[in-house]
């Protein structure tokens, strides 16, 4: 796909999809097709599969080249197939980024390495995303989670790659106005696109012009309000783009509070398949799946 066409089509809301399982714990193939068939109808610019919020770091090889493939004969042509595919060593996410390629990924998000975080300088950090940029079939993205890996990415980085013809932009999980101020200058905004990755920061972000678009796990739960934020910050709306921000922020307080098994929760309240979580992350007692069913109403 042409880089500004695939520019223009990240401009948009994509959830962080969650990876559904059946009781046992193994992946739900046909529950993942069917929440794929929901959300096709309600406005997404595409998904992310494979990321925080699906459970990647805990789904083997075969596990993750299967939900991609499921997914991309659920998800239309017209829509963005993001992979996450950022493993703890820069050959082994090369090969997992080709693998995605080959199941029909059309962009693949690339988390920092975080098992050696002392060891995560900004020099490593350049170099492990430059190589696997060349390296890939597809354009990546860069992702920077310090919630989940300790690590943030600095603005110097980005400055350092934006402008590489196979980095077409970052996923910005962070809520430090000041940082994403900071990725905005180094990188520019005509070719390269910043996604934010926080229920809190997303609005404002928008709004400031410091990300795009989304990508959310609020979004598994609150998903018109995730596409209706976007399209709101768009047109420069600032009273609907903060009623769509209150809904997020909400489900992120009262479901997002209990992680992945939060939002599983939150989807299969909303009628649709979640499942269980893989362990060491803990399912939700009764009570606390009470508290979700309030909070998704």
């Amino acid at each position: 796909m042409e880089r500004q066409t695939l520019l223009e089509r990240l401009r948009g809301a994509f959830p962080a999809a969650i990876t559904p399982m059946t009781e046992t714990g193994d992946v739900d193939h046909s529950a993942l097709a069917e929440n794929l068939h929901w959300m096709n109808t309600l406005g997404f610019a595409g998904y992310l599969l494979l990321g925080s919020t699906g459970e990647q770091v805990h789904l083997s090889e075969f596990e993750r080249a299967l939900v991609l493939e499921v997914g991309r004969r659920n998800i239309p042509d017209e829509l963005i197939l993001i992979a996450g595919t950022g493993l703890a060593g820069t050959r082994t996410t090369i090969d997992e980024t080709k693998q995605a390629a080959k199941a029909g990924a059309d962009v693949a998000l690339i988390v920092t390495p975080s098992y050696y975080q002392k060891a995560m300088s900004a020099a490593a950090l350049t170099e492990h995303y430059r190589a696997v940029a060349d390296s890939s079939p597809i354009p990546i993205l860069l992702y920077s989670v310090p919630g989940v890996t300790g690590i943030t990415i600095p603005a110097a980085v980005v400055e350092e790659l934006a402008s590489h013809p196979n980095i077409i932009g970052m996923k910005n999980s962070g809520s430090d106005a000041q940082l994403a101020s900071g990725y905005r200058a180094a990188a520019g905004a005509e070719t390269f696109v910043i996604l934010a990755g926080s229920a809190h920061a997303a609005a404002g972000f928008l709004l400031a012009d410091l990300a795009d678009g989304v990508i959310l796990a609020a979004a598994n739960v609150a998903p018109k309000a995730s596409v209706a934020l976007v399209q709101a910050a768009r047109r420069g709306d600032l009273a609907a783009s903060r009623e769509h921000a209150a809904t997020l922020a909400r489900v992120s307080d009262e479901v997002g509070r209990f992680g992945i098994a939060g939002w599983k929760a939150g989807v299969e309240a909303r009628g649709h398949h979640g499942g269980p979580v893989r362990s060491p992350l803990r399912n939700l007692t009764l009570e606390e799946k009470a508290i979700i069913i309030r909070g998704t109403t």
